[in-house]
């Protein structure tokens, strides 16, 4: 079967080394080469402060990540402690040793200049301040430097240093026009987390003589909110070039300039004519980005495109009159002017001509009568495809398609599976609680022989949430049965957000925790919908208790996880955790051990003893978890809020770690942002992880962490970009620049249903 589109017809925590008093060695794994500063003895002696700060800044120039990140780590402590270290590490920014040309690698550090820009960007506003007065300066010159080293390196720093790096983003788009590419790359780089200063000299870079220099600009284009006049005519000059993603991004532009890109309308025009062939031909029916941009642009644009667009309904190719009609729908009220060409096009012999024109009428309040009749009889039209646009189309109608949704719905069964495809696609637009009366139904096409079809259903199930619970007892069953990987796994996420309405899935799930059969992976999913299922289940409470023995570390942390949210929690799984937290051998579980039981609260009473002793833990992250429990267990989690909220910027990365983690638990704020933003910086990644995660819970407050969000979309680490995926999906539409990246990571198996996730919260079109 032909791949579905919605137009059917159409288209470990890395530590430092150090010197100094020796603290207790902590136990396997938490940290493995903790420096003697960092295991929290004093600083040095008076008398050894000038060796011990030249030692560190002497391990910013060796050309080797570990040791310059243990190095700006300590600095950015000795900037607080040290009047010399500030000043010290202005002057290594004008230290020249990089690690190359063409050497800039994310989730590293590249040069000397940048180590030392960190390390005074994570001192917080002391570094910052010294960075604004000084810093600046010394990378502005970085960017005319001879080398193009040099240069290239000074525009990759920049990037390092977020919102402060604003007054240098004039200069760092000059280097868009660089003769040395590697320079070039780093600046366009840059450019994306900094914005762009000067839009109208971005946009004029597309009629560069080098393809490089335009391809990086077209993709830049669309990043930018907020085109002025000045750039419309070359942006319309550029809709002529024979590159496709030249005319997509010069579209884009014109999108986002809206009415003031109406001078632009005739040329519009003129690419779509010349886009289209005379007649329509089925190889080329979907849409491209080329066109979906341009019909767009016209949309954005609205009454100045009314009367051009429509005189596109007489166009030959069927395609092109269908997609026209849309456009004057969206374009709404405004487009009353077009009603009577509309009204025409109601009599095509194409439903998707005829039906479009229907949709749009009924959307200028016009025609509705007869509108509404053609569609409700096209939804029992055989021809294939037919019935699926009309079903389609209904939402789209407004007030007036209401009437004919238990007609589609009546479809689900449909033999043709377009029709089947469009049907969910339509329970997902409903208002939730009327789809509820059809997720069960929905439900029964988990198993449906098409791929799409049980691809959409997981997804709109789990849109869906605790609406989509009719559906549970079917989903439960189709994950043993499913094959692909990615839909398993979206099914298990359905169910994991219809949570309580989930428990009749229960005994199709509660095997699979045990089947080693199956990837660890899935069975970590299962885990974590039967905690949330049915906590108080006693089947499921000893289900967890034997979860908690596995081989595998990562179901022993998943069970341990989901224990804490059990309730009651039973004698034998409080004693399951405690000896975890104590003795297991790994130091994940023994972690995840001790955050159960801090989620658990005061069910965990009992354990009050066990976890006041590893509060005095010689491992520092699992103390302060330990601590963050005793809290819990005693009835006020928050009373250990200030403990979490010092640790986030604590000299020991463990400590560091576990204070991300906890600060979930006390609740984040926006006013804890700037010391979150420091931490996607950390070397651990169990940091990175966490930081990211607690930046999401903030949700729109947390706009700024964007750009840092989006680069850790090119985090080595699978969990971290993950992470970031799903931080920049609850910010929501904020995330918007990050819309590119995240379409790039659906070729990423590991990454790619979170990634579409987020794209679906953005609202990404």
């Amino acid at each position: 079967m032909r791949h579905f589109a919605p137009f059917t017809l159409l288209l470990g925590i890395g530590l430092v080394c150090g010197c100094g008093k020796k603290a207790p060695a902590p136990a396997p794994e938490e940290s493995d080469k903790t420096s003697d500063k960092a295991k929290g003895s004093s600083p040095p002696p008076v008398d050894e402060t000038i060796a011990w700060r030249n030692k560190q800044l002497a391990a910013l120039k060796v050309n080797q990540d570990a040791p310059r990140r243990s190095a700006v780590d300590e600095l950015s402590y000795l900037v607080l402690e040290d009047p010399a270290a500030g000043p010290a590490l202005i002057e290594m920014l004008k230290e020249k040793g990089t690690s190359g040309s063409g050497h800039t690698r994310a989730n590293q550090i590249n040069s000397t200049r940048e180590a030392a820009a960190i390390a005074l960007l994570k001192a917080g506003p002391k570094g910052e301040t010294l960075l604004k007065e000084k810093g600046l300066a010394i990378l502005r010159e970085g960017l005319t430097d001879p080398s193009p080293s040099i240069r290239e390196h000074s525009a990759y720093t920049i990037g390092q240093l977020g919102p402060i790096a604003k007054p240098l983003v004039p200069d760092l788009q000059k280097l868009c026009n660089d003769k040395d590419a590697n320079v070039r790359g780093a600046a366009f780089d840059t450019l994306r987390i900094t914005g762009v200063a000067d839009p109208v000299a971005l946009v004029a870079l597309l009629k560069h003589e080098n393809e490089d220099v335009k391809r990086l600009a077209a993709e830049l284009i669309p990043s930018i909110t907020d085109l002025p006049e000045g750039a419309v005519e070359p942006l319309a000059e550029a809709l002529a070039s024979t590159n496709a993603n030249i005319q997509t991004s010069a579209a884009t532009g014109l999108a986002t300039a809206g009415p003031k890109a109406a001078p632009a309308v005739p040329r519009l025009i003129e690419a779509i004519t010349k886009y289209y062939p005379q007649e329509y031909d089925p190889k080329t029916r979907r849409l491209t980005s080329v066109d979906a941009a341009l019909w767009l642009t016209l949309t954005r644009i609205g009454e100045a495109a009314v009367t051009p667009t429509a005189k596109l309904l007489e166009h030959t190719n069927m395609m092109v009159r269908s997609l026209a009609a849309r456009t004057l729908g969206e374009i709404g009220a405004p487009a009353k002017s077009a009603k009577d060409a509309l009204k025409k096009a109601l009599t095509d012999r194409t439903i998707n001509v005829s039906g479009e024109a229907a949709v749009a009428l009924c959307r200028l309040g016009e025609s509705q009568n007869d509108a509404v009749t053609l569609i409700k009889r096209a939804i029992d039209v055989p021809t294939e495809g037919v019935a699926a646009f009309a079903i389609d189309a209904i939402p789209r109608m407004g007030e007036p398609g209401k009437p004919l949704i238990p007609l589609a719905l009546a479809k689900i069964t449909d033999p043709n599976p377009f029709t089947r495809f469009a049907v969910v696609s339509l329970v997902g637009k409903l208002p939730p609680e009327e789809a509820s009366k059809y997720t069960a139904d929905a439900g029964k096409l988990a198993t449906d022989d098409e791929a799409d079809i049980r691809r959409l259903v997981a997804r709109t199930l789990e849109q869906l949430g605790t609406n989509a619970s009719p559906a549970a007892d079917a989903l439960g069953k189709a994950i043993a049965t499913e094959k692909e990987p990615d839909i398993r796994d979206q099914f298990v996420e359905a169910l994991i957000a219809m949570r309580a309405g989930a428990k009749p899935a229960l005994p199709a799930l509660l095997p699979l925790m045990a089947n080693k059969e199956l990837p660890a992976s899935l069975r970590v999913k299962v885990v974590a919908v039967v905690s949330v299922a049915d906590p108080a289940s006693p089947e499921v409470a000893a289900a967890l208790v034997k979860a908690a023995s596995d081989d595998e570390g990562a179901i022993r942390v998943a069970s341990a996880t989901a224990m804490g949210q059990i309730d009651p929690l039973p004698p034998n799984a409080l004693n399951a955790l405690v000896k975890m937290a104590k003795s297991d051998a790994k130091n994940d579980p023994r972690m995840a051990a001790i955050r159960a039981m801090a989620a658990a609260g005061p069910r965990a009473q009992a354990a009050r003893g066990e976890l006041e002793t590893m509060s005095n833990s010689p491992q520092p992250g699992l103390a302060v978890w330990a601590k963050v429990a005793l809290a819990a267990v005693n009835g006020d989690v928050n009373k250990s809020a200030s403990l979490v909220r010092a640790g986030l910027t604590d000299r020991n990365p463990a400590v560091r770690a576990s204070a991300a983690e906890a600060l979930l638990v006390v609740g984040p704020k926006s006013d804890d942002l700037p010391a979150l933003l420091k931490l996607f910086r950390d070397a651990g990644s169990t940091t990175r992880i966490a930081a990211a995660t607690a930046t999401g819970h903030l949700g729109a407050a947390a706009k700024d962490a964007v750009p840092l969000l989006v680069r850790q979309l090119d985090d080595r680490e699978a969990e971290v970009r993950l992470a970031a995926a799903e931080a920049l999906g609850r910010i929501g539409p904020a995330s918007l620049p990050a819309v590119t990246k995240l379409k790039e990571l659906q070729s990423d198996p590991l990454v790619k249903t979170v990634a579409q996730r987020a794209l679906d919260k953005i609202g990404a079109k």
